[in-house]
């Protein structure tokens, strides 16, 4: 099994916090294959860091772009589709980032490593709440 890093892992490497890379470092042993990342994460990333200065920003983009980004396919339309269908039935907000990466990560059958708990009301996901 593969782990796909969310933006709010990926933020706290970035700032090199050592709880959650403590944390963190039990999944890589166990999942020992290179982590991956969603469309939108690299996204979230990226547009965090529109306002740094320039040196900082290619030392970040380093860091981001060391991971292989998930593609969007039909079949991640039909997942992204089927949930939103699916919780907005059921009146649960899930907002459509989230959506979208928790689409990409059902599809190819990995496991989302995340601090965000809105990730929680995605049954259908496979997660690790750090």
């Amino acid at each position: 099994m593969i782990l796909v890093l969310d933006t709010s892992i990926l933020i706290e490497l970035e700032r090199k916090n050592i709880s959650v890379i403590e944390k963190l470092r039990k999944y890589v042993e166990l999942y020992p294959s290179p982590a991956q990342i969603t469309f939108m994460n690299y996204f979230e990333f990226y547009h965090g860091l529109q306002n740094k200065n320039i040196k900082n920003k290619e030392k970040v983009l380093s860091f981001i772009n060391k991971f292989n980004i998930l593609k969007l396919t039909k079949e991640t339309a039909k997942f992204l589709s089927d949930l939103k269908t699916k919780y907005d039935n059921q009146g649960i907000s899930i907002s459509l980032a989230d959506l979208i990466i928790a689409s990409q990560v059902i599809e190819n059958n990995l496991i989302l490593i995340t601090l965000d708990k809105d990730f929680e009301k995605i049954k259908e996901l496979k997660k690790i709440i750090l």
